[in-house]
């Protein structure tokens, strides 16, 4: 199975930060990245895209880089793929509601403060982790980003009513949950039951 890995775009963290550190222990040093800048952030999500990839954001970056009501919008440009968890020193009524409605609409998984417990952090990263390794979606996208571009731009599916779909199109569908996308998703659910009551029970 391929490994998790957690990219904390934070200017006020240190590779020795307790939190950092917890986090190297749990899922592997070489899974871990820090990058104190968003525009370099952003620049390592875009080189994994395939990858299994949880963020960890900062509200607030340095001065000149995009904050993180921006970097989860240019995240969402690309793929729907990566959890993104807000971390912030400030109080949550301080949040601007422009700022909620754009995490809201971005599908942020949470929002906690810096000066949580370090457990509790950590608790909403495996919260992540988990979803990524069993929503339907997620894991469709991470196959689909894998197939050849070629590939994924041939017709793939084709309605009764002759509509045609291509691997590309149809992980659209899922993610805007229309009809299409909601048949799509529960026959891969049924298809992988029945591969569980009824085949090779090994997991």
């Amino acid at each position: 199975m391929e490994p998790i890995k957690i990219l904390i775009i934070h200017d006020d963290m240190s590779d020795n930060d307790p939190l950092i550190v917890t986090l190297k222990e749990k899922y592997g040093e070489d899974n871990i990245k820090l990058e104190k800048r968003s525009s370099k952030g952003l620049a390592y999500i875009h080189n994994h895209l395939t990858s299994k990839l949880i963020v960890l954001l900062d509200f607030d970056l340095g001065q000149g880089e995009p904050h993180a009501p921006e970097v989860i919008e240019r995240i969402r440009e690309e793929t729907s793929l990566i959890y993104v968890i807000i971390i912030t020193a400030k109080q949550f009524s301080s949040i601007s509601h422009e700022a909620l409605i754009k995490f809201i609409n971005n599908e942020t998984l949470g929002i906690i403060q810096s000066t949580a417990d370090i457990k509790d952090i950590v608790s909403l990263i495996d919260k992540a982790a988990h979803e990524l390794d069993t929503r339907v979606d997620c894991v469709l996208e991470q196959w689909i980003a894998k197939r050849p571009k070629e590939e994924r731009e041939k017709p793939f599916l084709t309605t009764r009513s002759g509509e045609t779909y291509t691997l590309d199109d149809l992980i659209i569908e899922i993610r805007k949950e229309s009809e299409l996308g909601q048949r799509l998703e529960k026959g891969i659910l049924q298809l992988a039951i029945e591969q569980l009551t009824n085949g090779d029970k090994k997991l």
